[in-house]
């Protein structure tokens, strides 16, 4: 008989898989964006992009890792419990959700005005309101998938959400209604819509072949959930809430920074769109594959540090570390090297190109960190990496705030590299730290 896979490896190639193809997916669909609304728009669709990112750090994320992590201990001897975990969760994180959304459908005039620095994004800001409870019901259903190391919903679900982005706008576009960057956001809660339900249907589906029902759940066990969950989704939402909220402040002072360097706003949002909409995006596509591997390399670098297998942990991430760093060589020279020839084939009469350009060196220490994270999150070593991304948030803000006023954009791209650098160098360090005190 053929040997099985380990589950890292198929969770793996599931979730690259669909990862590569979503991404592909993305990069048509941002072309297609940008022939459509122009940079200027996409530049402002991006800018609305920290407020949804900021309630995410409270409602959603940190409760897509507690269910993660409590699904795979209880899964095996206490799956009852697992299932309380989940239901617990999308309670806490639908609450938390309905809150934040309340609070952006209310006040979306102020926060456009003086959280965004652009009024424009006040029309923007409803949609995402909204796609907010549904985001976080795909986040906590996925966590359990997660858990389970069942890949295979999520990836369905990813790439259904933007298929019907895609479709949302072709019907739009074939319809010849007028187009304009509101309908792009309404595209964004068409995804997440049919994601939410994607995953709940299925869930659901589940859900009876094993013959569990809800009502099932004590209310002492939900109790000790609630517990569990509180005491590491409370740290986790503090961590992030103040990574992405640093993060937004970034991003919405770029604009605002460039024109303080002399540059008209129409132009400098156009920059940003260029940068944010449709540069990176070409830079983190490899990260289809080394994020898909970091997310499933968590949980094994877990068990085998919890097992005390040193030897293990210590070939696994030097393998995973290699692979990570040749991909980001073979990608640095590829955007070096062709960087401009892709920017104008995609996005002609753009920067696009000379950005990519710019953006290349990126690669090897961005896709190094993405493995150096989970590795030492593995470890239990989260605090250390907290304060390594602060560190680099730290140095790109001090940046934008401070230089790109005098120097302009391509200060920023020096930032970007330097705040890598100094990321990977101070995660390796600790790494290094750890396994010298194990030997």
């Amino acid at each position: 008989m053929p040997r099985k896979l380990p589950p890292v490896i198929t969770g793996t190639l599931y979730l690259s898989a669909a990862g590569i193809v979503t991404r592909f997916l993305g990069f048509f669909y941002r072309v297609w964006l940008g022939n459509l609304i122009g940079a200027e728009d996409l530049g402002l669709y991006q800018l609305v992009f920290p407020v949804f990112a900021v309630c995410m750090a409270v409602c959603g994320g940190p409760f897509q890792t507690a269910v993660s992590k409590f699904t795979a201990e209880y899964q095996e001897h206490d799956p009852v419990k697992a299932k309380c975990t989940l239901q617990v969760s999308l309670m806490m994180s639908v609450a938390l959700s309905l809150l934040c959304a309340a609070f952006v459908l209310l006040f979306h005039r102020q926060i456009a005005s003086y959280f965004l620095l652009n009024h424009r994004c006040s029309p923007l800001l409803p949609c995402i309101a909204l796609a907010l409870p549904l985001s976080a019901v795909h986040n906590c259903i996925t966590g359990w998938y997660y858990g389970q190391k069942k890949t295979a919903v999520p990836a369905w679900a990813n790439l259904t959400e933007q298929g019907i982005r895609i479709l949302f706008v072709w019907l739009l576009v074939k319809s010849e209604l007028e187009f304009t960057v509101i309908q792009v956001v309404q595209a964004l809660l068409a995804g997440e819509l049919t994601s939410a339900l994607f995953t709940v249907c299925w869930c659901r589906l589940d859900y009876r072949k094993m013959k569990f029902r809800f009502p099932a759940v004590s209310r002492k066990m939900r109790k000790i959930s609630f517990h569990e969950i509180s005491s590491m989704t409370w740290p986790l939402t503090a961590n992030r809430l103040i990574m992405n909220l640093l993060q937004s402040v970034e991003s919405v002072m770029i604009p605002s920074r460039l024109i303080l360097y002399g540059i008209p706003e129409r132009t400098a949002l156009s920059m940003y769109g260029t940068l944010t909409g449709m540069s990176l995006s070409f830079i983190l596509f490899p990260t289809a594959l080394t994020g898909s591997f970091s997310l499933m390399l968590l949980p094994d670098i877990a068990k085998a540090s919890a097992e005390h297998r040193d030897t293990y942990v210590r070939k696994a991430s030097r393998l995973s570390l290699s692979t990570a760093f040749f991909i980001g060589c073979v990608f640095t020279s590829v955007f070096f090297l062709f960087g401009e020839a892709i920017g104008n084939l995609f996005y002609p009469g753009t920067l696009a190109g000379i950005y990519i350009r710019s953006l290349s060196w990126l690669c090897p220490f961005l896709y190094l960190n993405s493995i150096l994270t989970s590795i030492l999150h593995g470890m239990g070593m989260t605090a250390l990496t907290f304060r390594t991304q602060l560190a680099g948030l730290v140095l790109r803000l001090g940046v934008t705030v401070f230089l790109i006023p005098l120097l302009g954009m391509n200060c920023y791209f020096t930032a970007l590299l330097a705040s890598q650098i100094l990321m990977c160098g101070l995660n390796l360090f600790f790494l290094y730290r750890r396994d010298s005190r194990e030997t």
